[in-house]
């Protein structure tokens, strides 16, 4: 019965495991006259360095497991660059994605979140992150890497699961939402100078009209209090703080830099609120 048991679980482990993100992409068919003049390249946990020129330690903060980057050429040089990283679980994935909501962009429909940008599309889907980028911005080229990604998007799950609490945040329709697993890919935000009385660990930026939300998640309601109420010992401290008013289950006050912030505290998260 035991052995029984132990080749359940055994068997229930690999159904689950994440496919490699290597063999996904040697399913893809480019289209005629795009061909790949070298093998794709593979990284595993420890030596994503060595795949991309700089940003590893922000895939490694949120969880990196492994990738594949392939690039493709045509006749006349255009080349495409297909990226695909398998990370830890779907939030991670999907705060990777999340990041990139900078600049001008344009949403999609592929995987469970995608952004068109001016050379370039990048998505999310189940545990992966995937980048599809032409270095030419001419129409054929550009073709191909819409149809590479859907293509992409096509071979990935749909079965991404995101953290409950993020139904917790503000929502309307018209925000957007950056996930952050540490300091790293905090440095990558635009915040309140407020966020500076808090350790920064896991976490939202939810930015919308008139109003930021950052959104700071603990592992207990005991640990959110404590975090907040070192903030609030932080803000007395700090040189600039003004208007400081404090309330049941939070305070108010006016940081260095002039923002007007509401800090509040609830069950696991604590919130810093500028109007």
């Amino acid at each position: 019965m035991r052995r029984l048991a132990a080749l359940v679980f055994t068997l229930a482990l690999v159904a689950g495991a994440a496919e490699d993100p290597a063999a996904i992409v040697a399913r893809l068919q480019p289209a005629q006259g795009w061909t790949a003049p070298e093998p794709a390249r593979v990284a595993q946990r420890d030596n994503l360095f060595d795949l991309i020129d700089g940003g590893a330690e922000l895939y490694q903060e949120y969880g990196f497991v492994r990738a594949v980057s392939w690039q493709l050429e045509n006749t006349a040089r255009s080349s495409i660059q297909i990226e695909l990283y398998e990370m830890a679980d779907a939030p991670a994935a999907y705060g990777v994605w999340s990041l990139m909501q900078t600049g001008e962009f344009a949403r999609g429909t592929l995987g469970q979140g995608s952004l068109r940008f001016g050379y370039y599309v990048a998505f999310w889907s189940g545990p992966y992150f995937a980048t599809v980028t032409g270095a030419q911005t001419d129409t054929a080229t550009q073709a191909e890497v819409d149809r590479l990604a859907a293509s992409l998007a096509a071979l990935l799950p749909r079965d991404g699961v995101l953290p409950g609490w993020f139904a917790e945040t503000p929502a309307g329709g018209r925000e957007v939402r950056k996930y952050f697993r540490g300091k790293i890919g905090f440095s990558n935000l635009t915040a309140t100078d407020a966020a500076d009385w808090f350790e920064i660990g896991e976490g939202l930026v939810v930015d919308g009209p008139g109003r930021q939300d950052l959104i700071l998640n603990f592992d207990s309601p005991a640990t959110a209090r404590r975090a907040a109420q070192s903030a609030l010992a932080s803000a007395r401290k700090q040189p600039g703080v003004a208007d400081l008013v404090v309330s049941e289950g939070g305070f108010s006050a006016r940081s260095p830099k002039g923002d007007r912030v509401d800090v509040r505290c609830s069950g696991n998260r604590v919130s810093i609120i500028r109007p």
